[in-house]
């Protein structure tokens, strides 16, 4: 692999762990159900300046079966994965959902050896399962600090609620993982690039987020929360969360997977939840555990193995 491809899996990486840190912010004064509808307005401006900065008078050539697997890809991972990870962590926590989540690499490398014919060397594999439990361990040292702090948090979590938790999150990665290989098909046979291909998914994913809350509004006014009354704060770390995971991460995904094995590439970018955790020692000052830090060391280890 170049090593600039490298750096750009590290820098989506990077964009990807803020994400839970502004969403968790956001939704401090916010309902989960305004998390999708707000974002999806930053990334759609993004997408917007960037066609119009990077591919002035140039718009992506459509047919009615490219547009409906845009539409479909974005509804399965974007909006729908996205969803079921949020209502996980509301359910669970953000560690255990994480660490169910995070089996995801796995599913997209079975998926690109299927649908895309990569040929997975045993380095990728052994490097994706060392990133794996990598980051099982990272979350897991952050879940043991909650516990020490709350020995009655497992207690107080019901078995259903907990049961129900793991099915979302594990939902959710099965989302993320078959989305991955699916958006290299997308620019493989569209011949769009990379800015195209994540514009038109920003239009994809404004209307279906905006469609689902008008039907929440009307059918299920309960579960939403007036836009109004969403505080300035919350508005500002969602719309920021838009911009950098959604439309900066999203679009330095495509780059990568547009040169790069989708194989190769997911297994790096998927060690965003270890970069979360760092942001948070350096900002929060708080120390790494013993295990925290042998999963920094797999994490690092396994994006040495399928880098090779």
């Amino acid at each position: 692999m170049p090593v600039w491809g490298f750096l750009l899996c590290l820098v989506a990486a990077a964009c990807w762990a803020v994400s839970p840190i502004l969403i968790k912010i956001g939704l401090r004064r916010a309902g989960p159900n305004e998390v999708s509808p707000i974002r999806s307005l930053s990334y759609f401006a993004a997408m917007l300046a960037a066609m119009l900065i990077f591919q002035p008078g140039r718009w992506p050539s459509l047919t009615p079966l490219m547009l409906l697997a845009v539409f479909a890809n974005v509804a399965t991972s974007s909006v729908l994965g996205d969803q079921l990870y949020i209502y996980s962590i509301n359910k669970i926590g953000a560690s255990l959902a994480v660490s169910v989540n995070s089996a995801y690499p796995l599913i997209t490398t079975a998926v690109s050896i299927l649908v895309l014919g990569e040929e997975i060397t045993r380095l990728i594999w052994a490097g994706t399962v060392f990133i794996i439990i990598g980051i099982l361990l990272v979350t897991q040292g952050a879940s043991k600090k909650i516990k020490e702090a709350d020995p009655d948090r497992k207690k107080n979590l019901a078995a259903r609620t907990l049961m129900a938790g793991i099915a979302l999150a594990a939902g959710s990665a099965v989302c993320s993982g078959i989305n991955n290989p699916f958006i290299k098909v997308i620019m493989q046979e569209s011949g769009w690039s990379p800015v195209e291909t994540y514009f038109l998914r920003s239009v994809a994913y404004i209307i279906i987020a905006w469609s689902i809350r008008a039907v929440e509004w009307r059918k299920f006014p309960h579960i939403v929360m007036p836009l109004r009354k969403v505080r300035l704060k919350s508005w500002l770390a969602l719309l920021c969360g838009g911009f950098v995971a959604l439309a900066l991460g999203g679009l330095l995904f495509g780059i990568c997977v547009n040169v790069l094995p989708v194989s190769v590439v997911t297994p790096i970018t998927a060690s965003s939840p270890l970069i979360t955790v760092m942001i948070a020692r350096f900002f929060y000052r708080e120390k790494l555990t013993r295990i925290q830090n042998a999963g920094v060391f797999f994490v690092i280890l396994g994006s040495i193995a399928v880098s090779l």
